[in-house]
C-alpha cells in the first residue's frame, strides 16, 4: 500500500487573506491588534496613501528568530488561544485563530518587518514578503520569506515596525472611521496614560499627510465618550458648588449648593476640616439599543465595564484606588439597588417639587457611568492622601467630597425623573380612538365618487361599528378611571396614616415601659398597673397587626417593579398582612406548588388581588361552625391556577358574576360585625378584575371541592 501527502496550494494565502478579512480598514486594524496583544504602549498608524505606503510601529515585545519562525510563519497557529493572555502584562488576547497576519498580503503587495525582542538583546530581525511571488510560488511550502538576523545597534529599544507597499486599495474618509471603529475599544478614555495601570496604558497614534484623515480618526475613536445622554459639571469654590446639568440636546440648568448643608455639617463651615475646593464632570450613558457612530452595544458595555466608576485625581495623578463600576465609593449603586425615593441631601423643598415622580429611582448604576473627579491635597489642607498614595483617607473634608458628588447625582436623578414623568404625561394625553375612526370616516366620504358603491357601503358600515365599539370601551375606561381615582386618593391617605401609626406605636411602647417601671417603686399599683400595660400591649399587637394590611404599599420597589412571583411566597406573605382579619381562622397553604410563578406584576398588584380574596372569605365564615381557607394551585398542559376556597356561607355561580360590578354587595352584616373591622363598600371584587385583566389572568367563582362552600379560580396560561 502507498500513501501521498496532502499539499497545499501557494494561492490559499490569497484566498485565506481575502475571505477573512474582506475590507482594508479590518486588515490594518488586525496589525493594531498585534501590537496590543505584543504588550504594547504605544502604537503609531502612518498612512501616507500618495506614498504607496503604509506602517504600523510598536513599542511590544517584539519577536525572536524563534517566535518569527514557529508562530508567524507558522499558519493556523492557535498559541494565543491556548495563552488567552499577553507574555507581560496579561491582557486579554484579541486574536485567537492564528491567519490574522495573513491580513497584510490583503493590503499590499510588500512587506517589511523590523522586530526587536524585548528578551534578547543584541539580535534584532529583519524579514520581507513579496506576496505576488509567493502567490504564484505553487505550493505553500515553497513560499519564501527573506529574513536576516542583524547584531548592530537596532532602530528601536524593543517592538516592532511593520511597513507595506504597494498598496491594493483606495483609502478615503470612510475606511479612516472604519479603522478606528474597529479598534478604538482598545484604548482607554484618558489622555493622560502616566497614571494608568502598565496593562491598561495603550494609546493609539494616527498620522497622515490628509489632515482630514486624521480629523476623522481622531473623532471616531473618541466617539465613544460623545454619546451620553446626560452630562453634569461641578465645582467648588470656597464651600460653595456650581453645578450645571445638561440632558443631551437639551439646554443646561444651573443649581448651587453649599458643603455646610450637607447633612454631616449641621449648616457649618469649619475652615480648618472642610473641602474648600475641587471639580467634577459625570458622564452618564444609556447601553441599550443601537448606538450612534457604529459603537456596538456589547463592546461599549464591555468598555464602561472596564473604564468607567467614578475617578479621582490628585493634582492630575489618578488615585488607583477609584474608579471601576464595582467600587461603589459615592454610594450610588448602593442607594439605586436599594431602590430609595426620597433624597437624603436636597433640601425638602427642592423635592416637594417633585412629589408625583420617581425621584432617587431614577439613579443610575455605575456600569454606565463615566466621572472624574478632580482635588489637590497640596493645596487642600484637610485632604490627606494616604501613605501607600492610592487613595484618600477619611475626614471630615472626603467625607464632603462623597457629598458634593452624591448631591449632584441626587439632582440628575430627580431631573430625569421629572423628564419620564412629563414624557408619559403626553404619552398618556393621546387622542381618543374614537375620533381617529371618525376622521377616517370623514376621509371615506371625501373619496365616495372613487369607490364602487358596494365597497363604500361595506367599508362605511365596517367604520362605524368599529366607532362604536371603540366608544363604548373608551365609556368603560372612563368609568374605571373615576373609580380608581376615589382609590388611588386612599391608597395615598392609608400610606400617610400607616406612617404616622408607627411613630404613634413607638410612643405607646414607651409608655408600656414607663407603666412597668412605675409598677415596679409602687407595690400599691403594681395590679393596676400591670392589667394597664397588658391591655396597651394586646391593644398594640393588633393595632400593628392592622397596620401590616399596608406593609405592601410602603415601599417603592413593591408598586413599581415587576417580576415573575412565587406563588406561595406571595401567599405566605399575605396571610401574614390578614392575619388579624383572620381571628382563629385557619389558613393552610400546603396544596400550593413550590415551584408555581405567578405571571409578572408588581408584588402591590398580587397582594392587593389575594388580600380581597382573603378578606372575603373571612367576611363569609364569621358565623360558621368550621372554619377553613385553603389554597391550592393546579397545572394542565398551559393553564395554570390557583384555588381559594372557604367553609362560609356560600355564593350562588348563577349570581355570582354580578358581584365583581362596583358597590356590589350581597352578604350583609349586623352592625357588631362591622365594629370588628369586616365588610367594606363592595369594590373589592371590581379591584380584584381590574388587576387580574391588566396581569393576563381571569378570576372568577367556580364550583367548590367537597367539604367547602365556596371556590375563587384565578387562571393565566403559560406561553
Amino acid at each position: 500500500m502507498a500513501y501521498l501527502n496532502f499539499t497545499v496550494d501557494s494561492a490559499l494565502l490569497q484566498e485565506l487573506g481575502e475571505r477573512l478579512v474582506g475590507k482594508p480598514h479590518i486588515a490594518l486594524a488586525e496589525l493594531v491588534k498585534n501590537s496590543y496583544d505584543a504588550d504594547a504602549h504605544d502604537v503609531v498608524i502612518e498612512l501616507a496613501p500618495g506614498k504607496d505606503r503604509i506602517a504600523v510601529i510598536d513599542d511590544g515585545h517584539g519577536m525572536t528568530f524563534e517566535e518569527f519562525r514557529d508562530f508567524w510563519m507558522r499558519i493556523g497557529t492557535v498559541h494565543k488561544r491556548e495563552k488567552r493572555v499577553s507574555k507581560y502584562l496579561q491582557r486579554r488576547m484579541t486574536g485567537s485563530k492564528g491567519v490574522g497576519r495573513l491580513a497584510v498580503q490583503f493590503l499590499a503587495s510588500e512587506l517589511k518587518i523590523v522586530t526587536v525582542s524585548r528578551e534578547k538583546r543584541g539580535k534584532w530581525l529583519e524579514a520581507g514578503v513579496n506576496w505576488n511571488e509567493a502567490v504564484q510560488a505553487g505550493d505553500l511550502i515553497d513560499a519564501r520569506v527573506f529574513y536576516r538576523e542583524l547584531t548592530s545597534p537596532p532602530p528601536f529599544e524593543h517592538g516592532t515596525s511593520i511597513i507595506l507597499s504597494g498598496l491594493k486599495h483606495e483609502w478615503a474618509e470612510e475606511e479612516i472611521q472604519g479603522l478606528a471603529e474597529e479598534i478604538w475599544w482598545l484604548q482607554p478614555p484618558f489622555r493622560s496614560t502616566s497614571s494608568l495601570a502598565p496593562q491598561d496604558r495603550f494609546e493609539i497614534e494616527f498620522q497622515s499627510p490628509q489632515r482630514e484623515f486624521e480629523e476623522v480618526f481622531e473623532k471616531q475613536i473618541q466617539a465613544i465618550m460623545s454619546i451620553w445622554t446626560a452630562r453634569f459639571v461641578g465645582k467648588n469654590e470656597g464651600g460653595q458648588v456650581t453645578l450645571l446639568l445638561e440632558f443631551a440636546g437639551e439646554q443646561s440648568q444651573m443649581y448651587t449648593y453649599r458643603i455646610a448643608d450637607l447633612p454631616h455639617n449641621d449648616g457649618q463651615f469649619d475652615e480648618k476640616k472642610n473641602l474648600h475646593d475641587g471639580d467634577f464632570e459625570v458622564r452618564i450613558f444609556k447601553l441599550r439599543y443601537r448606538q450612534p457612530h457604529g459603537i456596538k452595544v456589547d463592546d461599549a458595555r464591555e468598555y464602561f465595564w472596564k473604564y468607567g466608576g467614578i475617578h479621582v485625581y490628585d493634582g492630575g495623578f489618578r488615585l488607583p484606588f477609584y474608579g471601576t463600576p464595582d467600587n461603589d465609593w459615592v454610594k450610588i449603586e448602593y442607594e439605586h439597588s436599594h431602590r430609595r425615593f426620597v433624597s437624603d441631601l436636597l433640601p425638602k423643598e427642592f423635592q416637594a417639587r417633585y412629589a408625583e415622580t420617581e425621584r432617587l429611582r431614577y439613579l443610575p448604576t455605575l456600569g454606565r457611568v463615566f466621572a472624574v473627579v478632580n482635588v489637590n491635597t497640596s493645596r487642600e489642607p484637610n485632604l490627606d492622601i494616604m501613605i501607600t498614595r492610592d487613595r484618600l483617607a477619611d475626614s471630615v473634608a472626603f467625607d464632603d467630597l462623597v457629598g458634593m458628588v452624591r448631591y449632584a447625582f441626587h439632582v440628575y436623578a430627580f431631573e430625569e425623573a421629572r423628564r419620564q414623568f412629563e414624557r408619559k404625561q403626553k404619552e398618556a394625553a393621546v387622542e381618543p380612538t374614537s375620533l381617529k375612526l371618525e376622521r377616517v370616516e370623514q376621509v371615506l366620504d371625501r373619496y365616495e365618487s372613487q369607490i364602487p358603491e358596494h365597497v363604500y357601503q361595506d367599508l362605511r358600515e365596517g367604520i362605524q361599528e368599529a366607532t362604536a365599539a371603540a366608544t363604548t370601551q373608551q365609556d368603560f375606561l372612563l368609568e374605571q378611571m373615576e373609580l380608581l381615582g376615589p382609590l388611588a386618593t386612599a391608597g395615598i391617605s392609608a400610606l400617610a396614616y400607616q406612617h404616622e401609626l408607627r411613630k404613634q406605636f413607638v410612643l405607646i411602647q414607651d409608655i408600656i415601659g414607663e407603666i412597668e417601671n412605675i409598677s415596679a417603686v409602687a407595690p400599691e399599683l403594681r395590679q393596676s398597673l400591670n392589667s394597664l400595660a397588658q391591655d396597651l400591649s394586646s391593644w398594640l399587637e393588633r393595632a400593628q397587626a392592622t397596620n401590616a394590611l399596608f406593609d405592601y404599599l410602603a415601599d417603592a420597589e413593591n408598586t413599581k417593579a415587576k417580576h415573575h412571583l412565587r406563588a406561595v411566597s406571595v401567599l405566605e406573605e399575605v396571610k401574614r398582612q390578614t392575619r388579624f382579619l383572620a381571628r382563629g381562622i385557619e389558613v393552610d397553604l400546603s396544596e400550593v406548588d413550590e415551584d408555581l410563578w405567578l405571571p409578572k406584576a408588581s408584588f402591590a398588584e398580587w397582594s392587593a388581588i389575594f388580600q380581597n380574596v382573603f378578606t372575603n372569605a373571612f367576611t363569609a365564615m364569621l358565623d360558621s361552625e368550621r372554619r377553613l381557607l385553603k389554597a391550592s394551585s393546579r397545572t394542565n398542559d398551559s393553564l395554570r391556577q390557583v384555588l381559594i376556597q372557604d367553609t362560609g356561607v356560600g355564593v350562588d355561580l348563577e349570581e355570582a358574576e354580578k358581584l365583581f360590578e362596583p358597590f356590589e354587595r350581597r352578604l350583609e352584616l349586623s352592625p357588631s360585625r362591622q365594629a370588628l373591622g369586616y365588610g367594606g363598600t363592595g369594590l373589592g371584587l371590581t379591584i380584584v378584575r381590574l388587576l387580574a385583566n391588566r396581569i393576563g389572568c381571569k378570576v372568577k367563582f367556580v364550583e367548590p371541592s367537597e367539604g367547602f362552600s365556596t371556590a375563587f379560580s384565578i387562571e393565566w396560561r403559560v406561553k
